[in-house]
């Protein structure tokens, strides 16, 4: 074990607290809608769509998915580039609880694989090919943005979401 995978995920319980802090006070029947007149992310689909990643860092890292595995249903509904949906009568999406659920399972698990990865597997580059490689270069840098930047994002719609649907702050 290197220090990397420390350094990659010094801050993952933080990002963790954050995400369960934003489902305080949420009415899970209202979590896979927009609010009125506005087109945006909503929770479900915010925690859907991140749980599919770490599944995705661990077969890039010729590792069995294990805990991070989630439904494959979750793919055609969550995946980079599908339209979130308004679903008005909760027949489009899992629950919210589902996701949360899945989403904090795959992460917490990603986390312990990565603080045990070598040092010289998260400096390697990732495969030619790899749609990643642009962007990322290394595993180290693709793991530590989808842990950290990707979530953070996300996770500044819902709460611009919650403030939309009238709850306060989650801080």
């Amino acid at each position: 074990m290197g220090n990397m995978g420390k350094l990659i995920t010094t801050t993952a319980d933080r990002v963790h607290g954050m995400a369960v802090g934003l489902l305080k006070d949420m009415d899970h029947a209202k979590a896979a809608r927009m609010p009125e007149g506005i087109i945006c992310n909503h929770p479900v689909f915010v925690y859907g769509h991140l749980a599919i990643y770490p599944q995705m860092v661990m077969q890039k890292l010729g590792m069995d998915p294990g805990a991070t595995a989630v439904p494959e249903s979750y793919n055609a509904l969550f995946m980079h580039g599908v339209e979130c949906k308004d679903d008005v009568d909760g027949s489009i999406y899992p629950s919210l609880k589902e996701v949360a659920m899945s989403c904090g399972g795959a992460y917490k698990t990603l986390v312990e694989v990565t603080m045990e990865l070598d040092d010289e597997l998260l400096a390697k580059d990732l495969k030619d090919g790899d749609p990643f490689k642009d962007i990322f270069q290394t595993y180290g840098s693709m793991i530590m943005f989808l842990t950290h930047d990707h979530c953070m994002f996300h996770f500044g719609q819902v709460s611009t979401w919650r403030r939309a649907m009238g709850l306060g702050s989650a801080m």
